[in-house]
């Protein structure tokens, strides 16, 4: 065999693995994702349950099942707020459909003339590829679909929150070598942390965002400004495209109510300077020891993971990503995966007792 063979067939057989594994998440997605977002739900409900216990004076005497009640609680309320609101905008906006395409077309045909196009193509163009009113049943089919899946996501995090007492008990059983479960335990807990940051991290920017659009949206006028701000917040925890979108979106609700020119500007100019200052200043210094991926792997993950799971897939992409480089440190064999897909090369030397098992 050739001086590089092993390395050539070690490098194919785990190619081919990847990508079994890959389609099996794609072709598995109607049974994996529910799983995947209970698991992100639960992880979201511990971190919350630690953050009431870290309250002054009550939060240490709280018993954990207490914590965690209160989390899901206020998850319940914040979740039921942001559907009933999403709801009423977009069932408000049915009826408005057509009004809003019609106060639009003036619009249309005074920007037709300055670039020189025909009036008739340009708004008869426009009305047939826009399609609002097909566009808002999609939403609201959507969004009927989305609370039916969320349910049984509930059930899952329900079943979840009262299995996990158990964890402990499960993993000694597992792993009873004490050496063993200590390197378990350290992967565990780096994954926890890593991932805890993170939430902690873009939970404060998407906030910070949110709020500040929608003080530009208040100032400029533009209505459903809470449902636009709400959109932004969520939409900050997808890498660059979240914040493309969190940027057009709320120019397109302005130019639908006010079908001129400087109004859109305005929250164009505005928002889009919130979400510039915060993404490229504030975000890159908060989060410079969050997650240790690299900036191409970043958009390659978003894509790769929107590809197989879609939207889902988006939002998970940079604490999955996160999880596998931290998971392939930890063992000889995939630690170079690890260093190629960090941002620095530089991987914590807790990996290294992967070498001495």
């Amino acid at each position: 065999m050739a001086p590089g063979a092993p390395g050539v067939v070690r490098a194919a057989a785990v190619a081919i693995i990847a990508a079994v594994v890959v389609l099996a998440l794609h072709a598995g997605a109607r049974v994996i994702l529910p799983v995947v977002e209970a698991l992100v739900v639960w992880f979201v409900l511990n971190a919350v349950a630690d953050g009431v216990e870290r309250v002054p004076l009550v939060g240490r005497h709280l018993p954990r099942g207490v914590a965690l009640v209160l989390a899901a609680a206020v998850a319940f309320v914040v979740g039921f707020v942001v559907v009933e609101n999403s709801v009423r905008t977009v069932t408000d906006l049915g009826p408005r459909a057509m009004s809003l395409r019609l106060g639009l077309d003036p619009f249309l045909a005074r920007a037709a003339d300055r670039l020189g196009i025909e009036r008739e193509a340009m708004v008869s163009g426009f009305a047939g590829g826009f399609g609002i009113e097909a566009a808002i049943r999609q939403v609201i089919a959507a969004m009927v679909s989305t609370i039916s899946h969320f349910s049984i996501v509930a059930i899952y995090v329900a079943f979840l929150l009262v299995d996990q007492r158990f964890f402990e008990m499960k993993l000694r059983l597992l792993v009873p070598d004490p050496e063993r479960q200590a390197r378990v335990r350290a992967l565990l807990g780096r994954i926890v942390g890593a991932i805890h940051a993170y939430l902690r991290v873009m939970a404060f920017v998407s906030a910070l965002t949110a709020g500040l659009s929608y003080a530009v949206l208040v100032a400029v006028g533009v209505e459903y400004a809470g449902f636009l701000a709400t959109t932004i917040f969520f939409l900050n925890f997808i890498p660059t495209i979240g914040s493309i979108l969190g940027t057009v979106l709320p120019v397109a609700f302005a130019l639908l109510q006010f079908q001129s020119f400087w109004p859109p500007a305005l929250v164009l100019a505005g928002v889009g300077l919130v979400q510039f200052v915060i993404g490229n200043i504030l975000l890159p210094r908060l989060s410079s020891g969050t997650l240790n991926i690299s900036l191409f792997v970043t958009l390659f993950a978003l894509f790769a993971w929107g590809a197989v799971w879609g939207v889902t897939g988006m939002f998970v992409a940079m604490p999955l990503t996160a999880i596998l480089i931290i998971a392939f440190s930890y063992f000889p064999a995939t630690r170079p995966f690890a260093i190629a897909l960090s941002r620095t090369g530089e991987i914590e030397e807790t990996g290294r007792a992967g070498r001495e098992g």
